[in-house]
């Protein structure tokens, strides 16, 4: 091969090269490669949507021993999409004035005060949801109340992105759980009694075994997801799904038997 013949063929294949990078760098820019876009993630901070302030409660030192309540403020978010816990929350709040006044005004003057009533807030930002659970715990003295123990629990969950308050059946299904695959559970683990025991049916006032309730599964089961939102609060918790029931209210749907409150905290993975 002459020089000419060799530099022809090196010129060629330069340009063929070339026209071939051409191609390729088309090709990726049209799909969307090697392009720099503005970046979509958005970085939550917990700070920007609640604060939490302590109530302090005066002169209420003679029927109560201990009040530690806070309140939760939701900022920065419509209010229209927390007026719901809002409005909720101060209720349970107002309860310690009427659960003052009510004991006040039996009482004797030399009461010795063993009343408590204490708030549990948490708060947590996942992914794009903002989820907040409230409670407020009751001790009260059980020679005004049969029963002392009282739970208020109230839960919201928005999501950040699109400000929409999320609805159990919403977390449910982002999850990929359903009402009837949790009430099936709820059935086997809080409804159905142990071997030996025996309750009272509430509609019928008779007596019910636990081969009774287990005859009835599906009716017991379709009442629990009929029921659902009214005993149930989800919350979202470290990425998992947080449920919140107190067990004498499930208890209650079915049996006429006196129950002690007995709040359970299930977390689905």
């Amino acid at each position: 091969m002459n020089d000419r013949k060799a530099k022809m063929l090196v010129v060629a294949s330069a340009v063929f090269l070339l026209l071939m990078g051409v191609g390729m760098y088309a090709m990726f820019e049209k799909q969307g490669y090697g392009v720099k876009k503005g970046s979509t993630f958005v970085s939550y901070n917990i700070k920007d949507y609640i604060e939490t302030t302590p109530i302090i409660y005066n002169d209420y030192s003679d029927v109560f021993t201990n009040i530690n309540i806070s309140k939760v403020n939701i900022k920065n978010i419509d209010s229209a999409s927390t007026k719901a816990f809002t409005d909720k929350e101060d209720e349970f709040i107002n309860y310690v004035n009427g659960y003052y006044s009510e004991i006040k005004s039996d009482i004797k003057e030399d009461y010795t005060p063993i009343n408590t009533a204490n708030s549990t807030i948490k708060t947590q930002i996942n992914g794009t949801i903002l989820s907040v659970f409230y409670e407020i715990t009751f001790s009260l003295d059980e020679n005004y109340f049969d029963n002392n123990i009282r739970n208020y629990i109230v839960t919201t969950n928005i999501d950040l992105g699109t400000g929409k308050v999320l609805s159990n059946e919403d977390l449910l299904s982002k999850y990929n759980y359903a009402k009837k695959y949790i009430s099936e559970k709820l059935f086997e683990e809080d409804v159905l009694i142990p071997k030996g025991q025996v309750v009272i049916d509430k509609n019928t006032n008779i007596s019910l075994t636990s081969s009774d309730i287990e005859k009835k599964k599906q009716e017991y089961v379709n009442r629990i997801i009929d029921e659902f939102d009214n005993i149930i609060s989800i919350y979202i918790e470290n990425n998992s799904l947080a449920l919140v029931y107190d067990k004498k209210e499930l208890s209650n749907l079915f049996f006429d038997n006196n129950f002690d409150t007995d709040i359970k905290v299930r977390y689905l993975k």
